[in-house]
């Protein structure tokens, strides 16, 4: 079933984890041919954790990045052999299903080592220079089968057999030299020699050309605990196929490429086109074969299959979205620069949250609600309208949520309290990662911009840290290579933000006609970041280029 990664901003916050789920479980209902996987990019800050936990709902899967990996090929079932196998089952195998390579998995299903074919043909050059034949144990009737040979007599308990092998075409009294106890021989219709070699303590007679073998030679191979096998070859054709009956454990390579189901595919294309075998070898985490795969394998593009929930801009999106096959597009931001292949299903409406959107849709299709989502969703609307007191929360917001608070069973002012403290904490934490908690970038008049919102009603713990945070600002703007920097420390019962800047200080006078004082401003009745303060900047960059 073809998969589709339904995934928010890289950074997540409560609304773009609510929606991922929740839209993927939407599409699941009613989406038979496709499985919708919910997915996050990057670690879950301590609000959204604490929603997670609090409605019992698995963390989504984390996908930094969606370039295209093995788990995205159509990976097929390969042939394997053991390392008992003879060589002639996976000589037989290569031809009948025109493979070059053939993996050895243990009893685990773990792979061992592969056979290849230059691998086989190497083997049987050594294996015909001028040297005694020799047979490594063997089941019998695995020998047997490769000889296309019947079983005349077999001890019971004789199940393997190994040993020198000698073909009779020297006088018979100095072949009798040559044999130890244990050893077989390749015999034609002499029926004096069979019951010579037997009494000397031949273990295996292989009679070859179809040779008949009287009742007297059976009594004695029984009397002797001997085996005997009479195939249609000829001698040396025997010969040449017991070669073929070692295990593959003696010939196969243990030096091998392998690679996991979340390799990229530029990394495999690269293993293989390197590569001896011209191939790489899919395990899972225990090390288990899973695939095969080849240059013919990578011949077509492959693209992840995405929707982009709560987010359409290229710097907010997880790495790899250029590489990635978008087929829907959820907002309630500005419209951004995400471009895609074809035509996409885009649906953008200024409310409060992509939340409410997703909600909204679930009851218009009459699709059944489970109390566990409808939390997660009326969650994300209390997060990205601060419990309705940001200027963005529309009546579509307050509506929809009051249906999906009798649905989820939870109380909106007493639960969206307890949510939002748990978003609130600051103390004790390190500036760096408060700043990444809720960071988005964007890209106005040609300028990189990081803005980070940090919900907190401790302005007072704020301005006594100021120089950590200035620090941690310097940091995290170089470390994402942008122009310039705002942290909005933002406080919901006072109804402002303070604002820390890194930029031309301009910028703050133009857009709100004070830049204050050290870089750090308090701007009154600021609580949203998309609504209150990036057009504002925006408007400020394109007055300061005129």
């Amino acid at each position: 079933m073809e998969k589709v990664y339904v995934i928010g901003h890289k950074i997540p916050d409560t609304d773009s984890i609510a929606s991922a789920i929740s839209y993927a479980e939407y599409k699941n209902s009613f989406d038979g041919k496709r499985r919708y996987i919910p997915s996050r990019g990057g670690e879950l800050n301590p609000e959204t954790t604490f929603v997670l936990n609090y409605f019992n709902v698995p963390t989504p899967l984390l996908l930094q990045t969606v370039e295209p990996t093995v788990d995205d090929l159509a990976l097929k079932e390969p042939f394997y052999a053991r390392p008992d196998t003879p060589v002639y089952d996976v000589a037989t195998l290569m031809e009948e299903k025109n493979i070059k390579n053939v993996p050895v998995v243990d009893e685990n299903g773990k792979i061992v080592g592969v056979v290849t074919e230059r691998g086989l043909a190497r083997v049987y050059v050594r294996r015909t220079r001028v040297e005694p034949l020799h047979i490594h144990p063997v089941p019998i009737r695995s020998l047997a089968r490769i000889l296309q040979a019947e079983i005349l007599y077999k001890p019971q308990k004789q199940e393997l057999i190994s040993g020198s092998i000698h073909i009779a075409v020297d006088a018979l009294h100095v072949l009798l030299k040559k044999i130890v106890q244990g050893d077989a021989v390749i015999v034609g219709d002499d029926e004096p020699a069979q019951i010579a070699l037997l009494e000397n303590g031949a273990k295996l007679l292989i009679v070859v050309n179809k040779a008949p073998v009287s009742k007297r030679v059976l009594e004695i191979a029984k009397q002797k605990g001997a085996t005997i096998l009479r195939t249609s070859a000829d001698a040396f054709g025997a010969a040449k196929l017991i070669n073929l009956s070692l295990p593959v454990s003696l010939i196969m390579s243990k030096d091998f490429p392998v690679v996991s189901y979340n390799t990229s595919l530029e990394d495999v294309k690269e293993l293989v086109f390197e590569s001896k075998y011209r191939a790489t070898f899919v395990i899972d985490l225990e090390g288990r074969l899973v695939s095969i795969i080849t240059r013919t394998d990578l011949m077509r593009t492959v693209r992840k299959k995405v929707i982009l929930v709560d987010h359409n801009e290229r710097s907010q999106a997880v790495d790899g979205i250029d590489k990635a096959d978008i087929l829907e597009i959820i907002d309630h931001h500005r419209i951004g620069d995400i471009s895609t292949l074809h035509p996409v299903f885009f649906y953008n409406e200024p409310v409060g949250s992509t939340s409410t959107i997703i909600a909204s849709w679930f009851f218009r299709e009459g699709i059944k609600m489970e109390k566990e989502i409808a939390g997660l969703l009326l969650s994300g609307i209390i997060s990205d309208t601060l419990l309705f007191a940001l200027s963005t929360t529309t009546s579509k917001d307050k509506e929809i949520a009051r249906k999906l608070e009798k649905i989820s069973k939870v109380n909106i002012e007493d639960y969206g309290k307890k949510m939002l403290v748990e978003g609130m904490r600051i103390k004790g934490h390190d500036p760096i990662s408060l700043l990444k908690r809720d960071v988005k970038e964007y890209v106005i008049m040609d300028h990189s911009i990081v803005i980070s919102q940090i919900m907190t009603t401790d302005f007072e713990g704020v301005l006594k840290e100021r120089d950590k945070f200035k620090d941690a600002m310097e940091r995290v703007k170089g470390s994402l290579g942008a122009d310039m920097m705002f942290v909005l420390f933002t406080d919901p019962i006072r109804k402002s933000s303070l604002v820390m800047y890194d930029c031309d200080p301009r910028i703050l006078e133009h857009a709100f006609g004070n830049k204050g004082e050290e870089n750090i401003l308090e701007l009154k009745n600021v609580m949203s970041r998309k609504k209150d303060f990036v057009p504002r900047i925006g408007d400020a960059l394109t007055s300061l280029r005129k």
